[in-house]
């Protein structure tokens, strides 16, 4: 198992370091904010991925009848 951190899936020069960060959706016409979510952010590009299982708890904890699905990704 490697120890580096991983390259960064939109600009492929970056590394992806674990940082909190705001995760925002809308959801059936309501917005949705989550602060202090872990996510995998690249150091170079400011791209955030975040991981489906942490998607999946959201979506327990927001009583979702629907679990959101989309990791979020891009520079915010």
């Amino acid at each position: 198992m490697s120890t580096e951190d991983p390259l960064c899936p939109a600009c492929h020069v970056g590394k992806l370091h674990v940082q909190k960060v705001t995760y925002s959706q809308v959801y059936e016409e309501q917005l949705i904010v989550v602060p202090n979510v872990s996510a995998l952010v690249c150091d170079i590009c400011g791209e955030r991925v975040v991981d489906s299982q942490v998607l999946s708890r959201l979506s327990g904890l927001l009583g979702l009848s629907q679990q959101i699905t989309r990791p979020i990704t891009g520079q915010y």
